[in-house]
């Protein structure tokens, strides 16, 4: 439980964080109903008094239906009401609840299926306490029938008024109004507040902050809910490239494998188009590894200062450059990188820097952009990058410290790769990533990762959240392909892996 105001998809990430943790989501919804509970308990003294629990047919729905066998339980009267059918129930875990109701014969249960329904239901105005467990957190657009009639009776009742988490109508992050709003005496939100209630505080009350049992590691091990946020279901009107145009800047007259393994993995994790510049000597053999990748030749034997317009013209027609891969030590490749980077930062592109890019980055003292700017840093690349010894590179607490002094010295979110991989914010926010094996040391593993972080960051949540859902995913793609072949596998079998690792 944290008093710091959470998004809705903040709030989400932990949630599902905490379910694959062990925490399950029926878990934390039993928690939720019993605080609730609780808190109606000790305001209300409810024994003999007659509670209303009106509720959806989503999660917030689910609390209310578990706060009602406490509070039975506890002497009330109780009678229950879904808005809507059993049949329209969304949430496994609130079925489960709603279907527990039913079976307990001294709570009266029954579905409000139409305004007309709602609109008879004289048990509202006569209650003495009313419980709003509509809706919740996640509202974006106005209300619905029977729901925005719900709220109308709701608020008509001259009973005391509590709603769960957010009430109903009022949008959990903006505070908007959206049509009708329940106006609570006492509003339990669960964890943390959500801005909207700050907002909208006339129709808040009282606000109580109820601990639901969510672990704290959920909010600093990376998880499932990092890689929620990627996995939303396309539009059926999307269009090509929406949903990622990748640049990979790499290569060089000698390395060639390096930019096409990150560009194929750019693929993999979903991006609609994916390109590659590369030095002459080695573009046509890039282009050979897949006919799905658009390989175009820098005109130079390795990547120079005279290659910086055509960098700038291509960046234009792509959402994320990825710079780095195979890019070679070459001392002007370094300068030019350097320069690269630093109008990729001016033209506020997003920007994934790995490899020999970040040996360009350890000789300047440029600053990136903390929200558009990953850094894929293996612990040797992180002393060239901080230009110093840094101490024992086993050490988690040594670890995290100086992945943060990285953020904060070169304004970028800091992905460090290990058998624990940190990722890290100027701010000092750090989570740590579990998933991979030991078989993934093998070459190549780490350009599949850029490549999967630069699909992440196309998608617009910001360089930390990208960071955190390309560590877990690239790991997870290791441990399947480790369970099919064991120490035996190729940077090309974790890029197949990719979309299981995805799946939800």
């Amino acid at each position: 439980m944290r008093q710091n105001p959470i998004s809705t998809e903040d709030m989400r990430i932990l949630e599902l964080n905490a379910d694959y943790l062990g925490v399950t989501l029926g878990m934390l919804m039993q928690s939720a109903g019993r605080e609730v509970a609780a808190v109606v308990e000790a305001k209300e003294h409810v024994k003999s008094k007659h509670v209303v629990l009106v509720c959806g047919t989503g999660g917030n729905g689910g609390d209310g239906m578990v706060a009602a066998r406490y509070l039975y339980g506890n002497g009330a009267n109780v009678e229950v009401f879904l808005v809507g059918t059993e049949e329209s129930i969304s949430s496994p875990d609130t079925l489960v609840n709603w279907r527990i109701l039913k079976n307990i014969r001294g709570i009266n249960v029954s579905s409000l299926r139409s305004e007309s329904d709602v609109k008879s239901c004289r048990a509202i105005g006569r209650a003495d306490v009313l419980i709003d467990a509509m809706l919740g957190v996640g509202l974006r657009s106005p209300l619905r029938e029977p729901m925005a009639t719900a709220v109308k009776v709701f608020n008509n009742s001259k009973a005391r008024k509590y709603s769960i988490d957010v009430p109903t109508g009022i949008d959990s992050d903006s505070g908007d109004i959206r049509g009708d709003a329940v106006k609570a005496d006492v509003t339990i939100t669960l964890h943390a507040p959500k801005p909207g209630l700050l907002i909208a505080a006339e129709y808040v009350g009282d606000l109580r902050v109820a601990d639901i049992g969510i672990l704290k590691d959920a909010d600093s091990v990376c998880g499932a809910g990092d890689l929620w946020l990627h996995t939303q279901p396309r539009k059926p009107t999307a269009h090509k490239g929406d949903f990622g145009r990748i640049l990979v800047i790499g290569g060089s007259d000698v390395f060639s494998g390096a930019p096409a393994l990150t560009a194929m993995a750019a693929l993999r994790t979903g991006a609609d188009l994916v390109s590659v510049l590369a030095p002459e000597p080695v573009f046509q053999v890039i282009r050979s590894y897949s006919p799905n990748l658009m390989v175009r030749s820098l005109g130079t034997r390795v990547l120079v200062s005279e290659c910086i317009g055509l960098v700038r013209e291509a960046a234009q027609n792509c959402d994320v450059v990825a710079i780095g891969p195979g890019l070679g030590q070459n001392k002007e490749t370094l300068s030019a990188a350097s320069s690269i980077v630093d109008m990729l930062v001016s033209d506020r592109k997003l920007l994934v820097v790995d490899a020999d890019g970040l040996k360009a980055l350890g000789t300047s003292d440029l600053k990136l952009d903390a929200e558009r700017c990953v850094v894929t840093p293996h612990w040797g690349e992180l002393k060239i990058l901080m230009g110093k010894e840094l101490g024992d590179s086993e050490n988690s607490d040594n670890r995290i410290q100086r992945a943060v002094q990285a953020s904060a010295k070169f304004n970028a979110v800091v992905l460090l790769k290990g058998a624990v991989d940190v990722i890290t914010h100027p701010s000092g926010r750090h989570k740590l990533n579990y998933t991979g094996v030991p078989a993934m040391t093998v070459g190549g593993t780490g350009d599949v990762l850029t490549g999967i972080a630069a699909t992440m960051l196309s998608h617009g949540y910001g360089a930390f959240k990208a960071a955190c859902a390309a560590a877990f995913v690239s790991g997870l793609a290791g441990e399947c392909a480790f369970r099919e072949l064991g120490n035996h596998i190729a940077a090309t079998d974790c890029i197949a892996k990719i979309p299981e690792a995805m799946r939800p």
